[in-house]
């Protein structure tokens, strides 16, 4: 009568698995640190040149939701025995479609458009944040989050204040600023990945 086979993996093969290889581990920090690298100059050149920035922002929504209204589209024929669901679906798709083409025909004005979103995300989002925090004061980063939110109203005031003028560089102000944090993120992690 044979043994049968054991299953039951070795600690040397545990400990490997575990651990990712030395060559990944290299390979990924360095792609992690050439990331970093391309956003904290992206970040740079953002915050340089926020106009140019603020009309490819418009220009890369618009084509994101020319590409969601798409993904819309294939969903809504999908549900071709539900003739309502459908219905709904492709209006979805059309008034996506409408809104970015509205972004990539006409960029300067679709920058306008979103920067009076982002005023009003920033003042609801402070909004918000504040009264969570207040309401959970006495936890652990209440006062972040009030202070986070106090942050977030001030800036959509500011940027709110300034319209129409803001509108030519807060987006890519904004998304410069986000880039360069997102950048040194991303360097600093590569660099713990070291040890």
């Amino acid at each position: 009568m044979g043994t049968a086979p054991t299953t039951t993996p070795s600690a040397a093969g545990i400990a490997t698995a575990a651990r990712p290889a030395p060559e990944q581990l290299k390979r990924t920090r360095r792609w992690l640190m050439v990331a970093g690298v391309l956003s904290l100059l992206g970040g740079i050149v953002a915050i340089a040149l926020p106009n140019i920035a603020s009309v490819a922002t418009t220009i890369f929504v618009g084509w994101l939701l020319v590409f969601i209204s798409a993904l819309h589209t294939v969903d809504a024929l999908s549900a071709r025995e539900d003739r309502k669901r459908m219905a709904l679906r492709l209006l979805l798709a059309v008034l996506t479609f409408a809104a970015g083409l509205y972004l990539l025909v006409a960029p300067l004005e679709g920058t306008f458009t979103l920067t009076v979103m982002l005023v009003i995300w920033f003042v609801a989002i402070g909004v918000i944040r504040i009264a969570i925090g207040v309401a959970d004061w006495g936890a652990a980063g209440a006062g972040w989050l009030v202070l986070g939110g106090v942050l977030s109203l001030v800036l959509g005031l500011l940027i709110a204040e300034q319209l129409p003028e803001s509108a030519v560089w807060a987006l890519g102000l904004l998304v410069g600023i986000d880039m360069l944090f997102s950048g040194v993120q991303l360097i600093d992690f590569s660099r713990g990945l070291r040890t």
